[in-house]
């Protein structure tokens, strides 16, 4: 299940009273979307886009879309998402999505974080909804060093978990399968 922030460790006192204090609060939004594109992109989503609203909508300045291969992958999105901006001290203001959702919401005001699990994503096309709005699609550096290969018609993903694997099975066995 996605952490929420539970009211009974905050006052009253500390939380805004209202979006637009809670916009003033966050800072640059920007910087924030970036923030979660990036956690994003360190839980593996897919298919991360930024879409700026700033000047065709007032409760949001972004919303930051990604797709998760599955539910249990969207929950680990959402909570090292929520998990790093609380670390910076930034505040979630709402969050939607239960365990086995197909979309969950992280509302921070500036930014809101769409998580979205298979083809919820396309159903729901927030990207054509706002078409209109400039939009950035980014990669995990990582991710862009997927080969095809074209006779088989298969993807291979080389990670440097794959060389400590290899150099694990060199110690153990002495041979390289990487030579082959």
């Amino acid at each position: 299940m996605i952490k929420t922030p539970e009211s009974a460790d905050r006052s009253d006192a500390q939380m805004p009273q209202t979006r637009e204090a809670a916009r003033r609060e966050a800072g640059d939004s920007e910087t924030l979307a970036d923030v979660i594109a990036d956690a994003a992109l360190s839980r593996r989503a897919r298919d991360v886009t930024l879409l700026d609203l700033r000047g065709m909508a007032t409760f949001t300045d972004y919303f930051v879309l990604c797709t998760a291969t599955s539910d249990t992958h969207a929950e680990g999105i959402a909570n090292v998402v929520r998990d790093q901006l609380e670390a910076a001290g930034v505040r979630l203001w709402h969050a939607e999505g239960v365990r086995g959702a197909s979309w969950i919401l992280l509302d921070y005001v500036a930014v809101v974080a769409h998580i979205f699990v298979g083809e919820a994503r396309q159903f729901y096309d927030l990207e054509r909804l706002w078409a209109d709005a400039p939009s950035t699609v980014l990669e995990d550096d990582e991710l862009a060093d997927i080969t095809e290969d074209e006779d088989a018609g298969t993807f291979t993903h080389y990670t440097a978990m794959d060389d400590l694997a290899d150099d694990d099975n060199l110690k153990a066995t002495g041979h390289d399968d990487r030579e082959e």
